[in-house]
């Protein structure tokens, strides 16, 4: 991010901090404050080890109104199992982190609202995996989870505008906003083929602004909308290779893998269809990206002393366009059981780039990649949209429940199916399933029990590279004691 997009955003957050303090006045018993407290415990089906993964044990939401100000803040606290050797690398008795996850001020209006503020945007007219959902960064460590849980806020202002039956919601931000990806260091199962360096990524040159516009139209049949995007991606990307050498002595080269952020546009449509007997939601969208980085020259990210001079030089120049869609069904089936179903696909329209330095003139000695494989195209991921589409071209999801004891007692299953390669294999590849048992001790008090059964395959082709592969040992027994309050 260059000094200008900087002084935007800090002059941004004073703002919204200004606007914050000057309204906040009144006896402070006029804040509303509501949250919970979550004790959690997860063990492995396979050996009953403890999963060493954050969750939130905690989160406090507050409400402060004065006149037509409102004030909204949520934060939380994530708790880290620490292992056995915690202490062998570091002092620090603290095993939690206190998360600001969002503090935004609205103004509200007849006709409209405005916000401004670290704040949390949804776009969509499915419950999740919505492919137009770009508008906040994912949390992956939650990607499992639903709604808000599994996002980022981002600094940002918002406006919605209502007229009769139309709404429009317009954000922009000035800042490029990343998932949170996990490191590798404990036990989540999803993992990205690669992890580069900071010194590796190649900084954004131009100014990181990100937004769009979502419009919502609703008739007595249902919703329409459509929307627009433009930004950055959540993930990074190859971006090219740079050679270097010392001065003219090129016998011992060091290759530099440069990783950047693709800028990408966004167009969606989306719809909800309401019936006496069912309800029918989807989301498409339409995807095109492309790598700014024309140039990749700089100093070697390794030694720029010893290794002073740049050789060889080759961006990728990254183009493509792809499009996901998700489709959701939802009904009531006899015996007063919910059923919801999703279908997810990811499809790759074109692509194209440059070649990468691998042939006779030039060795590649700290690549770790078999030549063979070393195209482009096998790279390419999506940096924005569906988060699963790391895992899956296409999944189905299917979701029942039903409630007992006036709603007390609810018992339900969620299964995900791989099926991008059913129409070869005539067999779903993986599969994650829960069950799940909800229990309302008293009206503020909430236990659960869940099992998570993954399967993987061991016909792939991948081998275990198949996500699903990896993810087996994920399978997991889970209780949890919810306190709200």
């Amino acid at each position: 991010m260059d000094y200008q997009s900087n002084r935007i955003s800090i002059k941004l957050f004073s703002a919204a901090l200004f606007i914050v303090f000057v309204n906040i006045k009144g006896n402070p018993s006029n804040f509303l404050f509501s949250g919970y407290v979550d004790y959690t415990y997860i063990s492995r089906l396979s050996d009953h080890s403890l999963i060493n993964i954050p969750y939130r044990m905690g989160s406090l939401n507050l409400e402060h109104q004065s006149g037509n100000f409102l004030l909204n803040g949520t934060f939380a606290l994530e708790y880290h199992v620490r292992d056995d050797s915690y202490f062998l690398g570091s002092s620090n008795p603290q095993d939690f982190i206190l998360d600001m996850r969002e503090l935004y001020t609205t103004y509200s209006s007849d006709n409209f609202e405005f916000r401004i503020g670290k704040q949390i945007h949804s776009w969509g007219s499915v419950d999740e995996n919505s492919p137009i959902d770009n508008a906040s960064a994912l949390d992956y460590y939650y990607m499992f989870f639903g709604g808000t849980d599994r996002k980022l806020a981002t600094l940002s202002t918002a406006i919605d505008y209502y007229i009769n039956d139309f709404k429009l919601n317009v954000v922009f931000s000035p800042i490029h906003s990343t998932n949170r990806i996990p490191l590798g260091d404990d036990d989540f199962p999803v993992r990205l083929p690669v992890y580069p360096k900071v010194s590796e990524i190649f900084s954004i040159s131009d100014k990181p602004y990100e937004g769009g516009i979502y419009g919502t139209y609703s008739t007595r049949f249902g919703d329409f909308s459509a929307s627009y995007f433009s930004g950055y991606d959540r993930t990074f990307n190859l971006t090219g290779v740079n050679v270097y050498g010392h001065g003219s002595d090129i016998s011992f080269p060091y290759v530099d893998i440069v990783f950047g952020y693709r800028k990408t546009t966004v167009l969606g449509l989306g719809g909800v269809l309401l019936r006496d007997y069912f309800i029918l939601r989807w989301d498409t969208g339409y995807f095109s990206t492309q790598d700014q980085n024309k140039s990749i020259d700089r100093l070697s990210s390794f030694n720029p002393t010893y290794y002073d001079s740049l050789h060889f030089t080759y961006p990728l120049l990254e183009k493509a366009k792809y499009q996901q869609s998700t489709i959701q069904f939802e009904t009531e089936l006899p015996f007063d059981i919910n059923f919801s179903a999703q279908y997810f696909t990811h499809d790759t329209l074109s692509y194209s780039s440059d070649s990468l330095p691998i042939d006779q003139e030039i060795d590649i000695p700290n690549l770790e990649i078999n030549p063979d494989n070393m195209k482009p195209s096998n790279f390419f991921t999506p940096g924005m949209g569906v988060p699963l589409a790391i895992l899956t071209k296409k999944a189905v999801f299917i979701i029942i429940d039903k409630s007992f004891l006036d709603n007390q007692l609810k018992i339900s299953m969620t299964s995900m199916m791989d099926i991008a390669d059913y129409s070869v294999t005539n067999e779903t590849a993986g599969s994650l399933t829960e069950f799940k048992l909800e229990y309302s001790m008293t009206e503020d008090l909430q236990s659960l029990l869940g099992i998570t059964k993954i399967n993987g395959s061991v016909n792939h082709p991948n081998g275990e590279d198949y996500p699903f592969n990896r993810m087996k040992d994920f399978s997991h027994i889970r209780f949890e004691l919810k306190y709200f309050f």
